[in-house]
Parts: C-alpha cells; structure tokens; sequence
C-alpha cells in the first residue's frame, strides 16, 4: 500500500496530467477532486494512516479544516451549526481488478413539505482510453429521474426503460470480459433503504394533465421520508488508488444516510453504510 503523502501525489498527479490532457472537467468533478485533495493533504499533515474503505468527514472543505474518520456503521454527530458535510472514501487496493464504486446520500426531511419525488444521478465523464469495456469513453451523467423511474429500473423483477439510467450505468472490464454495473445479480444494490415507490405518479399523470375536470387524477403521495435522494457512479481502473469526494447539503435536514457498493475488484459486490446528523 502507498503512504498517505504518496497518496497526495498520486492525486494531485492524476488531476493536473487529466486537466493539460483536455479531461472534460466541470464544476462538479472539480469539486470532488479538492474534497480529495483536501482530505488527503490533512491525513498526511496529521499522518494518521490511511485505511482501505475509510471514509473521512469534515464541516468545511478549506485548508484549515479539520478532518476525521468515520465509524462503519455508527452515527456521527457534527456541530448544530453545520449546513454542509464533506465526505472522502478512499479505496486503496494496488493489485485488484477494474470496478466500480456507487454511492447513495439521502438527506432525512425535516418537514413533510421537504420529501422529494425525485432522485438525482450522476457519474463522472469516463475518459476514452480509460476503459477498454466502453473504448469511445462516457459523457457525465447529472440529472434527475422521479423515484418511480429509479426504482422500477433497479428492480430485477420489474426492468422498465430509462434512456437516463441507461446512459448512467457502465460496462467494466472483469475476468476477461466485460461486467455492466446494471447486471441483474446486482442491480438491486441500487435501491434506497426505506423508499417505497410514490402512489399515483403514473406515465398518464406524469403526461396528461386533467385538472379542473371530471377526470382529475389522484395528487400524488410520496412514501418516504427524505427530502434529497443521490446516487453517483465512479470507474475505478485497474490497480489505481480511488478517491471519491462527496459534497452533502444538509441544511435543514437532521441526518444524512451514506451508503457505498462496490462491484468489480475480483470479490462479490460489498455495501457499507454510514449515518452522519448533528
């Protein structure tokens, strides 16, 4: 395993050689990568070890914040005042095949007028070249499917269409082959813990509006407490280390549920999760 300062490195290296090489960077990839940076740079500084799977947090993401691990499986509690959480997950694993790593945030509401009928998806750019499984490479993926769309997509029992969902899902190179993050042994590692499908928000009401006459639809009625729903993809290639940074809103929200699969990596997909309040 590599030392937390060539961790930095490494990092630091692969931003700056993706940026003169023309990498299609945004505003939210660039994000990310100063979360890690960040992060990295205060594990060094502080030479606490870096661990395989450790998920770091801090409440601001300057260069004078501080940082701290995680427990697998444990609340958190931040500061009252805290309105945002930085997140870090290093997966450092030198010699382990090509995978990838999703990751879920759901923010819990703090008013019933809160809950969203919507999840957000997003997968970085995968750069041609990178991937021999998808050789054109893979434009980023950030928009919005309603609960029901995500839902039924992931379900293995159900299946439906999803031009979005489709295009936010990969191919991977695994035992000679390729793996798609959408296989169906998987697929349902993609769901939200305690989000039931909404009731009423059908393709006829999605569509059609009849409003005001004899045929008026039901208002829909959402089944889960949350008021932001995320799932993000990452590509992790052969042997490279991995850092994935997390920008968490709370703002109002009392507590943010993290969940992180992964697939790939020569081992049968693992989950683990973590609970962050204040």
């Amino acid at each position: 395993m590599r030392s937390n300062a060539s961790l930095l490195r490494w990092i630091s290296g692969v931003i700056f050689v993706a940026l003169i090489a023309g990498h299609p960077m945004t505003a939210r990839s660039a994000s990310e990568d100063t979360i890690c940076i960040t992060a990295s740079a205060f594990l060094t500084k502080n030479q606490m070890s870096l661990q395989d799977g450790m998920l770091v947090v801090a409440t601001s993401n300057s260069p004078n914040a501080q940082w701290s691990a995680v427990p697998l499986g444990s609340p958190v509690a931040l500061p009252i005042q805290t309105t945002a959480a930085y997140l870090a997950y290093f997966l450092n694993r030198p010699n382990v095949p090509a995978g990838a790593i999703a990751a879920r945030v759901s923010l819990r509401v703090a008013s019933e007028t809160d809950k969203t009928n919507y999840v957000n998806v997003y997968r970085r750019a995968i750069v041609r070249g990178s991937n021999s499984c998808e050789r054109r490479g893979r434009a980023a993926i950030d928009r919005q499917v309603r609960v029901n769309e995500y839902i039924d997509y992931h379900d293995p029992n159900v299946g439906t269409l999803s031009s979005t969902l489709e295009d936010f899902h990969f191919k991977y190179p695994q035992d000679g082959g390729c793996a798609r993050t959408s296989d169906r042994s998987n697929i349902a590692s993609f769901q939200f813990e305690d989000v039931m499908r909404t009731e009423g928000d059908t393709f006829v009401a999605r569509n059609f509006s009849f409003a005001g006459t004899a045929f008026a639809l039901p208002e829909f009625k959402i089944r889960h407490e949350f008021s932001m729903l995320r799932s993000e993809l990452h590509y992790r290639a052969n042997g490279s280390l991995t850092c994935v940074g997390l920008f968490v809103p709370l703002g109002r929200s009392p507590q943010a549920s993290v969940v992180i699969n992964e697939q790939g990596f020569g081992s049968f997909p693992t989950s683990k999760s973590w609970l962050i309040g204040r």
